[in-house]
């Protein structure tokens, strides 16, 4: 599981990796292509593998499930409204890659202390990933590398945004790195203890996953609006 969870958050800042060190061309293909992997993804994760999981232990009705469901996509809509007054990461899945300079939709990165308050809301987000990701392997190893696999078609192209806005606040391509890492692996303590914690409460854990998986299903709607936000510029510009 450390192995798994350390290796998704490494592969989690590949896409800011792109944007420092890659060809603007690949940075854009994988900017555009990248939301509907990870839509497709995160639903599998949900109904191919987490909803399953609960109705194999027989413990969890269906209405109940539909109602804990819900209440995790109305949970993280709710966290992702407050983050989102911070680092609102919707405005970052359209900024384009032009002569070094990153567009998002008019919002200017004026001064280094937005970059960081940025890192700072991103650290929070790995923590919320550490514990998804902990609560999944304690159900079974296969749900758990389910969720390491959604994270990370999540977050390969969050990440060029993220990194995007530090290297508009003039921060060195190198610290940049060091400090989205640090951040990124911030998830494995976090799996970590959630996954102690759901080992001892295992006859809660059905009504766990299916919070769980209203948590993905949040994520998910946002990257099926951010499909559907690039179908519908693509067709204005043709």
């Amino acid at each position: 599981m450390i192995v798994a969870i350390f290796l998704t958050a490494i592969l989690s800042v590949s896409g800011g990796v792109l944007l420092l060190f890659g060809k603007g061309k690949i940075v854009n293909f994988v900017q555009k292509i990248g939301p509907l992997i990870a839509f497709l993804v995160l639903i599998y994760a949900v109904f191919g593998d987490i909803v399953p999981e609960i109705l194999e232990e027989d413990e969890l009705s269906v209405p109940n499930l539909i109602i804990l469901t819900s209440t995790g996509f109305l949970l993280a809509a709710l966290i992702g409204y407050v983050m989102g007054k911070f680092h609102h990461h919707s405005d970052l899945h359209h900024h384009e890659h032009k002569k070094d300079k990153i567009e998002t939709h008019g919002n200017e990165i004026k001064n280094k202390t937005q970059a960081y308050t940025m890192l700072v809301v991103d650290s929070v987000h790995a923590v919320a990933d550490g514990i998804v990701l902990g609560t999944s392997f304690v159900a079974s190893q296969a749900t758990g590398l389910s969720a390491c696999l959604a994270t990370v078609a999540h977050e390969i192209p969050q990440e060029i945004g993220d990194f995007s806005i530090m290297q508009r606040a003039k921060i060195k391509k190198m610290t940049i790195l060091k400090y989205q890492i640090v951040s990124s692996l911030v998830a494995v303590p976090a799996a970590v203890i959630a996954y102690f914690v759901g080992s001892e409460l295992l006859e809660a854990l059905p009504a766990v996953l299916a919070v769980v998986a209203g948590f993905l299903l949040y994520v998910a709607f946002g990257e099926l609006v951010c499909v559907i936000e690039s179908a519908k510029n693509h067709l204005e510009k043709s």
